[in-house]
């Protein structure tokens, strides 16, 4: 080997060690992930995620109709577009599940549900679905919020017997929005719950990782 060859042998070897991440970004295509969010909260989480700029498929289902929404998150409406406070009433409850929502889950992607229990929507469907992907042996996440503690007894004893009604479903992880409020006191709601997306995002992070046998998963996923 002569001297020009051997330095660029040499060369192409150190670009390969010092910028793997790179070639792997270049090459990435599509992540298999269809992510969901469910109510307002679990479609804040999705938007939340495609900021990140991770390619993969996003579906926001809640209501009212969110304009603004990036064309690649796909909308399906769901709920009442307006709610009266004075009646409105949170309660366990299955919903008819429409054939545009079962038919997102057709393909083999691996679904990432994301909502925040409290209100009706994201509650109920959460519940549903996960039950209804468990029974079709898809592959499936389920990531949800659980109340702050000013919310009222109500709203705790509404999610912890949606909680309990879930026990039995394996990959489904949960947040406390408490733990923000402790943790940051003094923040305002809306910066409380850009964190929980964040902390949402996480905790999807670390367990999708240990679960992935793809190495090269760790560089779609920003930290």
């Amino acid at each position: 080997m002569n001297r020009r060859h051997a330095i660029r042998t040499l060369s192409a070897l150190v670009a390969m060690v010092c910028f793997p991440k790179f070639e792997l970004l270049s090459k990435q295509g599509p992540l298999k992930i269809h992510f969901i969010g469910l109510g307002g909260a679990g479609c804040n989480i999705i938007e939340h995620i495609h900021k990140k700029g991770i390619k993969a498929r996003y579906t926001c289902i809640t209501s009212p109709e969110r304009s603004y929404l990036p064309a690649d998150i796909e909308f399906i409406p769901f709920g009442p577009a307006e709610i009266d406070y004075h009646t409105y009433k949170m309660e366990m409850k299955d919903y008819e599940i429409s054939k545009e929502i079962q038919n997102l889950f057709t393909s083999n992607l691996k679904f990432v549900l994301f909502a925040g229990f409290g209100g009706n929507t994201g509650t109920n469907l959460t519940r549903q679905l996960a039950a209804m992907l468990r029974q079709k042996n898809k592959e499936f996440m389920a990531i949800y919020t659980m109340p702050f503690n000013f919310e009222g007894p109500s709203h705790k004893a509404f999610t912890l017997k949606a909680k309990q009604a879930m026990n039995g479903i394996s990959n489904v992880h949960s947040f406390d929005l408490e733990i923000i409020r402790q943790k940051y006191e003094n923040v305002t709601l809306y910066v409380a719950f850009q964190k929980a997306d964040e902390y949402c995002y996480q905790l999807f992070r670390k367990n999708i990782l240990m679960q992935s046998s793809d190495p090269s998963l760790i560089y779609s996923l920003p930290l």
